[in-house]
C-alpha cells in the first residue's frame, strides 16, 4: 500500500554574488545545476547582489531575486540581502554559498551556521599568491574571517580530486576544513546543428570553410591566453588553421598585452580576438571548431572544456585544470604544463594526429562527458548529496 503522505520537497537557497555571464563559469554552472535540481523535484531559489533590473534567462520553476546595488565593489557588502535572509532563512532546508572573499560567506556564517555548503570556485587557487600585496591582504582576511566561514560550512564542495590537492597546498592554511567531491557539469543540449552553424557563420563570415580552434573565457592573465598566442607564433607555418578567441572585451592591461602580442608576431590573419558569445552563437562556434583550447594557470573546473566535451570536441589544456585527469583518462584531449614550450609541443602533437586518431578522440570526448559531467547522472552528484541530507 502506498503511503498517503507526500515526501517533503527539499527547498534550497543558493547565494551568489552575480549571475552575470561575463564573470565566468560559476554563474553559468549555478544556473545549469539549478535546472537539473529543479527537474528532479528540488525547489531552488537564487539570491544575488546584482542590480534589481538585471535579468537572466527565464528559468522554469526557479526564482531569482536580485538585491543590488552593493557596496565596496567586489566585496559585495549588502544589508538588504542580510535582512532578507534573516527574515526568510527558516523557509529553506539547505543553502549553497558560491564564492569566498566576499561579505556573502561571512553573512552565511552569521545567519545560517552549519546549514550551508560552499563552493570556492577556484578562488583559493595557488595562482593568486603570485601578487604579493593581494596575497598578504587575503592571508589577513583568511585568518580573521574566511577560514571560520569555511569551517562553519557543512562541507566545502569540490569538483575533482585534483581540486582537493590544490586546496591543501594553497597559500593559506586549510587544515580542519571538510571537503566533499561531487560531480559537477552541465545539461546536455540538443541542438539543430544546421541552424546554429548558420547563425555562427552569419557573424563570423571569415571562418566559413576554414578550420579553427576555439577559446571561450575571460581575457584574464590566469587563463593563459598569452600562452596560446606565443604557441601559434612558435609553430610558425606548421599552424595553417585559425584561432577564434571569445570573451568579454573589457579594458584591461592583459587585453592590451594580447593585442600587442598579435601585432608583434603579425598574427592578425591567424588569431581573431572577439567579444563574448552566448547561446546558439556559442554552441555554433563549439560545434564548428576542431578543438577547445585553454592554457590556464589554474582552474578548479573549466566549464568551456565541459561544453566542448558534450559536443564531442577534444580539448587541449593544462595540468593546472582540475578535471585534466578525467580528460586524460578518457583520452579525450591533450594535457600540457602551463608554459609556452610545453603547450606548443602538445598543441603540435594534436595538430599532427591522423584524422582517425582525432575522430577517436572526439568519440572519447563524448564518453568522458557522459560519464563525468552530464548532470542527468545522479551518481555522486549535487542532487544525491542534497537528497541524502534528508533520508
Amino acid at each position: 500500500m502506498k503511503s498517503i503522505y507526500k515526501k517533503k520537497q527539499i527547498k534550497l537557497l543558493r547565494i551568489i554574488g552575480t549571475l552575470d555571464r561575463s564573470f565566468g563559469g560559476p554563474s553559468f554552472a549555478t544556473i545549469e545545476s539549478s535546472i537539473a535540481l529543479s527537474q528532479k523535484g528540488i525547489k531552488v531559489d537564487i539570491i544575488t547582489c546584482d542590480n534589481a533590473n538585471k535579468s537572466v534567462k527565464k528559468l522554469k520553476n526557479i526564482k531569482v531575486i536580485n538585491f543590488g546595488p552593493n557596496y565596496f565593489g567586489n566585496y559585495r557588502l549588502n544589508f538588504k540581502i542580510y535582512n532578507w535572509l534573516k527574515k526568510n532563512r527558516d523557509k529553506y532546508d539547505i543553502f549553497i554559498v558560491h564564492g569566498i572573499w566576499t561579505y556573502i560567506s561571512l553573512m552565511a556564517r552569521l545567519l545560517i551556521k552549519k546549514k550551508y555548503f560552499i563552493f570556492t570556485h577556484g578562488q583559493l587557487d595557488p595562482f593568486f599568491s603570485q601578487n604579493f600585496f593581494k596575497k598578504i591582504k587575503k592571508i589577513f582576511y583568511w585568518v580573521f574571517f574566511e577560514k571560520s566561514n569555511l569551517l562553519q560550512a557543512k562541507k566545502v564542495l569540490v569538483t575533482s580530486k585534483k581540486e582537493i590537492k590544490f586546496l591543501k597546498n594553497t597559500f593559506v592554511n586549510t587544515d580542519g576544513i571538510k571537503f566533499k567531491k561531487i560531480k559537477y557539469g552541465i545539461n546536455k543540449e540538443n541542438h539543430n546543428k544546421k541552424n546554429i552553424s548558420l547563425i555562427f557563420y552569419k557573424k563570423f563570415k571569415l571562418l566559413k570553410g576554414k578550420n579553427f580552434y576555439l577559446y571561450l573565457g575571460r581575457y584574464h592573465e590566469k587563463k593563459g591566453c598569452d600562452i596560446l598566442i606565443e604557441s601559434i607564433n612558435n609553430l610558425k607555418n606548421e599552424f595553417k588553421d585559425l584561432i577564434l578567441m571569445c570573451g568579454p572585451l573589457e579594458p584591461s592591461n592583459h587585453l592590451k598585452k594580447l593585442y600587442s602580442l598579435i601585432k608583434k608576431y603579425k598574427l592578425e590573419s591567424k588569431v581573431i580576438l572577439s567579444d563574448a558569445i552566448y547561446g546558439d552563437l556559442k554552441w555554433g562556434a563549439i560545434i564548428e571548431s576542431k578543438a577547445m583550447l585553454l592554457a590556464s594557470h589554474g582552474e578548479n573546473f573549466g566549464v568551456s572544456l565541459v561544453e566542448a566535451l558534450s559536443s564531442g570536441k577534444p580539448v587541449i589544456t593544462t595540468n593546472k585544470v582540475g578535471i585534466s585527469d578525467d580528460i586524460l583518462s578518457y583520452n579525450a584531449g591533450v594535457i600540457s604544463n602551463d608554459d609556452v614550450s610545453s603547450f606548443t609541443r602538445n598543441f603540435k602533437k594534436f595538430i599532427n594526429f591522423k584524422k582517425t586518431k582525432q575522430k577517436a578522440m572526439s568519440i572519447n570526448a563524448t564518453k568522458c562527458f557522459n560519464s563525468n559531467f552530464n548532470l542527468k547522472s545522479n551518481k555522486n552528484s549535487l542532487y544525491s548529496l542534497l537528497k541524502n541530507e534528508f533520508n
